[in-house]
């Protein structure tokens, strides 16, 4: 099924589900405008807001949500009204995404004009930034032996990492971005780091491809060229903090 129908199959049954108590359903990301791809590494991130929660409400709608996630998709993003009230400082790099690049697919659009929390902001690109590079870190000394699975931690890691530079840049003051290239183009200008383990990583996304060959020697290299871009932009924020 195509993104576009699936996107209109699951609007559809949710608004079907809830009527009116379905206040707000967006797709974002870069699927929002339309610019993605098929494949394993594709998916569609939608939020939706309602009147309320509950555990009712969430029994409501699980045969639409088990069919979405069949469908290879993550859960979409579930708030009650309040809450999206309430969450721009808790998840100020989600909001800024969403409020950045989304579409209404009903309801009314409540991500249009959102409070910014520039100081909340940069600490949590920091800390989010800095867990991701322990994590990496870790599941690297358990996968380097094992070139299959290195490989999928390169081509599963990327978007997150690339997600953290664009709010890196933000943090210190540029605009921000949502397509992956043009942000790996303007962090390795600012954070002085080499795009290209990161271009070869994307590309063999786009095109799923073998990645260096599918070669343990390449990929262990590939890896270090990765690692090292990824720890200059964490002591940059680090830095500048």
């Amino acid at each position: 099924m195509t993104h576009a129908a699936a996107l209109e199959k699951i609007t559809a049954w949710l608004v079907q589900l809830y009527g009116p108590r379905l206040q707000s359903l967006v797709v974002y990301g870069s699927a929002a405008g339309g610019n993605h791809t098929h494949g394993p590494h594709s998916d569609l991130n939608l939020l939706a807001v309602l009147d309320t929660l509950d555990a009712a409400t969430l029994d409501l709608g699980a045969p639409a949500i088990a069919w979405w996630r069949k469908q290879g998709h993550p859960a979409p993003v579930m708030l009650s009204r309040d809450e999206q009230n309430d969450s721009a400082d808790i998840f100020p790099i989600e909001y800024l995404d969403i409020q950045a690049h989304h579409r209404v697919l009903a309801g009314t659009d409540l991500f249009a004009q959102v409070p910014r929390f520039p100081e909340l902001h940069r600490i949590h690109v920091e800390h989010d930034l800095r867990s991701q590079l322990l994590r990496l870190r870790g599941a690297y000394m358990s996968h380097s032996a094992d070139a299959k699975r290195l490989q999928a931690l390169l081509l599963d890691s990327v978007s997150t990492f690339l997600t953290l530079f664009r709010h890196a840049l933000a943090a210190f003051g540029e605009p921000l971005v949502v397509d992956k290239e043009r942000v790996l183009a303007a962090a390795a200008v600012r954070f002085r780091f080499s795009p290209a383990p990161f271009e070869a990583i994307l590309a063999a996304r786009r095109d799923s491809a073998k990645l260096a060959g599918g070669k343990l020697d390449a990929l262990r290299a590939l890896f270090a060229e990765y690692l090292a871009a990824i720890t200059a932009v964490e002591r940059a924020l680090e830095q500048n903090s």
